[in-house]
């Protein structure tokens, strides 16, 4: 009969597992605050950019019943027809970008947790 090998001891370090699982709460903790951040921001920012859409309707509104129809250039109202467009797509890029940055720092919070999950796994496996 074959003689097996004994597997190595490996003691359960309480301590470290504990530290872990309360650096994944508190990694979940500050992941979840950053993204709630960045719907905060991004809910302000589209609530401005809402006013100040809506305030601009308003002042070509206003500007279009004074004009008189002989008054009326087809080539401004495409220029601001432009403007506007380019405004929304700066707009929406804005939001993007400030969705993409929230991401990124949750998610880079999240990584540094499991690397170090990692490293203390690491450690904690080494036998005795």
């Amino acid at each position: 009969m074959a003689k097996t090998k004994p597997l190595p001891f490996v003691p359960f370090d309480a301590e470290t597992f504990m530290a872990a699982q309360q650096r994944n709460i508190d990694a979940f903790a500050s992941a979840g605050q950053i993204v709630v951040d960045g719907v905060k921001t991004i809910a302000q920012r589209q609530g401005e950019m809402m006013q100040s859409s809506v305030d601009q309707l308003m002042s070509v509104s206003q500007d279009a019943f004074a004009m008189k129809p002989t008054d009326l250039q087809p080539a401004d109202q495409f220029a601001k027809a432009k403007a506007q467009y380019e405004a929304a797509v700066n707009n929406a890029k804005e939001l993007a970008e400030i969705a993409m940055k929230a991401q990124g720092e949750a998610v880079a919070v999240l990584s540094k947790c499991v690397m170090a999950n990692i490293d203390d796994l690491k450690t904690m496996s080494k036998p005795v």
